[in-house]
């Protein structure tokens, strides 16, 4: 019998990786994507030394027809996708119309980023959409139809405290985020009464290892909602260790 598959779209050091592993370690093939090919291959290499049935492909999650490819590749090499979980985003602390007021943003321990400087253009917003959100919306079309097949299946995107409302330094990443609650809402209407369950998982605080918001901790929920019961499904799950959650550190 075949293993279940896992798409994760947007791999990186963090939470990417973390979520490859939770899925893997639990007895799922993993197909994950991400823009840098030598790093995927490190990854790829190194979880095939733990024994994970992984397999890395290089791609930008906002382009469209490479990621038609991708998944046509995926198909060939793994089947029909059980969950899909959306990852990708542009994350980079801009302001829509005045100057950053801080050259990096950084929480605690975790790596900073450092911030645009100049206002967002045009370009730059339609941009980040194109990856922040309307990737999601392709992925989610890309396997939509056998899981509306099947009459089972799982999508999880990643979300945060942003789409809740917008944080001063973090102008463009708030407005993807707000946009991709409202997708993920809209498929969960669409889809839940063909047996899938679509969530956005909302984390409420900086991600950083060994803290409650360690990327293990994260990535275990994301799997737990896969494995959640239909009673339990809901468009949002909230990922924070306090009923406040993390409030805007730059007002």
């Amino acid at each position: 019998m075949s293993k279940p598959l896992a798409i994760v779209i947007g791999m990186g050091p963090g939470l990417g990786q973390a979520l490859v592993r939770a899925f893997a370690a639990d007895g799922f093939a993993v197909a994950f994507v991400g823009r840098r090919a030598a790093a995927l291959a490190e990854h790829e290499g190194r979880f095939r030394a733990a024994g994970y049935d992984v397999t890395g492909f290089a791609a930008d999650a906002g382009m469209p027809s490479a990621m038609d490819e991708v998944h046509r590749r995926i198909r060939v090499l793994y089947g029909e996708a059980d969950v899909l979980v959306y990852n990708a985003a542009v994350i980079e602390p801009a302001r829509f119309v005045t100057r950053s007021a801080i050259a990096e943003a950084k929480y605690g321990t975790a790596d900073g980023w450092a911030a645009r400087g100049e206002p967002a253009s045009f370009d730059y917003v339609v941009d980040a959409f194109r990856t922040n959100v309307a990737g999601a919306h392709h992925a989610a079309a890309s396997v939509a139809p056998t899981m509306i097949a099947r009459g089972r299946g799982t999508i999880l995107l990643t979300g945060g405290v942003l789409a809740f409302g917008p944080w001063i330094e973090w102008g463009v990443t708030s407005l993807g985020k707000a946009a991709l609650r409202s997708l993920g809402h809209s498929l969960f209407k669409e889809l839940v009464d063909h047996g899938i369950h679509v969530s956005t998982v909302a984390i409420h605080g900086t991600m950083q290892a060994g803290t409650p918001y360690d990327h293990d901790r994260v990535a275990a929920a994301y799997l737990a909602l896969h494995k959640a019961p239909r009673e339990q499904w809901a468009p949002d799950f909230h990922f924070k260790v306090d009923e406040a959650g993390e409030s805007d550190p730059d007002a």
